[in-house]
């Protein structure tokens, strides 16, 4: 009977503990899973300087490293890296640092690389693949230069735009890039005096390409790179008086800072063109005048040069009303130089019987490289002074009239 109770005890107090499991069952729900299918995969590896190419001494190794990130949602496995080189090169990847990648880890990669010593000088380039089991492979190009063994420094220069064209009064802006190259890539960097000629009474300085409120009179390279940054060459011709359209030169010598016996020259185009620009104006800045009907009334106009060359053959027209005569002295201008400016007087002689009012008339000059905008002109005819004096004598005859009447019909 005692072993019926005991069996009893157990089944309840099992029993009673049901509820509480699945209460907590329900406290500790599994983390939901996201479905395999909605993962994206991908793969980006950047060099540890962001510089897609190198440079190598022939017969000599040396190491590059790279940043491999995973830029998917999803975890890559089984990493792996290939190489496409030249044939007899040695380089390869080192394969175990990162075999997984999580969503957006990064993990650090080296690649080894050694050139044999009869290399001849030159770029070659290098195929770099990696991928995954989820991604495809992903492709990258470094550029490695290889120099031979060098016995002497050298400084070397390099024009990106050796010739520019440009109108007198703009500034021409040259790039240029240096390498220097030393006995050994191990050498202290150098620093080189920056010195350039240019034609009389231009201005030039050099500036570094994003911070052009400083000028550099001096540069320091290390040996085996190009100056990261092009150099700006600005040179700027004077605005007056202004040059003539033609070819100049431009120079530019680097020299070592230290013994001076280190150095290199290169030279620019500066090529400037011609600009026309002719303008017509009245002198006195009076856009009106006065005429007399029948008679010959004069008008002073400008033609003004403000080009960088010679006007040639300036010929003077006009639009005016019917029955107008419109005469220009000079009436033509064999050459206006660049700057300069010829007085030509207009004689404006509306025909006798032209009723006194407002009327208008249009200047023109055009020469073989420019025309001028056209110049209006108002003009005030008056009636001539003698139908003055005659209206005066009719006006009287009049009067006089009236009054001998007048003086008849009084007596009467």
């Amino acid at each position: 009977m005692k072993f019926v109770r005991i069996i009893c005890l157990l089944v309840v107090s099992l029993l009673a503990l049901a509820p509480l499991g699945a209460v907590l069952a329900q406290e500790d729900p599994e983390p939901e899973q996201i479905p395999e299918e909605e993962f994206e995969y991908g793969l980006e590896l950047t060099p540890l300087l962001e510089r897609y190419d190198t440079i190598i001494v022939a017969g000599r190794d040396k190491s590059i490293n790279f940043y491999l990130t995973n830029t998917g949602t999803g975890a890559i496995n089984n990493i792996t890296f290939a190489v496409e080189g030249p044939r007899d090169w040695d380089v390869e990847f080192e394969q175990k640092l990162v075999v997984t990648l999580a969503a957006g880890e990064t993990g650090r990669v080296e690649l080894f690389l050694e050139v044999p010593e009869k290399t001849q000088a030159g770029d070659y380039m290098l195929n770099l693949n990696v991928g995954g089991d989820e991604v495809a492979a992903l492709q990258v190009d470094i550029r490695v230069t290889v120099n031979t063994g060098f016995k002497d420094p050298k400084i070397e220069l390099r024009q990106l735009y050796p010739t520019l064209e440009a109108i007198a009064g703009e500034e021409f802006v040259f790039e240029v890039e240096f390498l220097y190259t030393a006995a050994s890539m191990t050498d202290n960097p150098r620093t080189f005096n920056l010195i350039t000629e240019v034609p009389q009474k231009w201005n030039i300085h050099m500036t570094p390409p994003y911070e052009k409120e400083k000028k550099l009179t001096a540069i320091s390279l290390k040996p085996g790179f190009t100056f990261t940054d092009k150099t700006r060459v600005v040179a700027t011709p004077p605005f007056l008086p202004l040059p003539e359209p033609g070819e100049y030169s431009i120079t530019l010598e680097v020299v070592d800072a230290e013994t001076g016996e280190l150095s290199a020259t290169v030279e620019f185009t500066a090529i400037i063109t011609a600009r026309y620009n002719l303008i017509m104006a009245p002198v006195g800045e009076r856009y009106n005048t006065t005429a007399t009907a029948g008679e010959d009334s004069f008008f002073s106009a400008q033609v003004i040069n403000l080009g960088t060359a010679d006007i040639d053959k300036v010929n003077f027209s006009s639009t005016k009303p019917e029955g107008w005569t419109i005469e220009f002295t000079p009436d033509t201008v064999d050459s206006l130089e660049a700057l300069k400016v010829q007085t030509v007087d207009v004689n404006i002689k509306p025909p006798p019987e032209t009723i006194a009012g407002d009327y208008q008339i249009t200047l023109r000059a055009s020469g073989s490289q420019a025309i001028a905008q056209d110049l209006t002109i108002r003009v005030t005819v008056e009636s001539p002074t003698i139908w003055g004096w005659v209206g005066v004598i009719i006006i009287v005859l009049v009067i006089a009239s009236l009054v001998v009447i007048f003086m008849r019909f009084s007596r009467r």
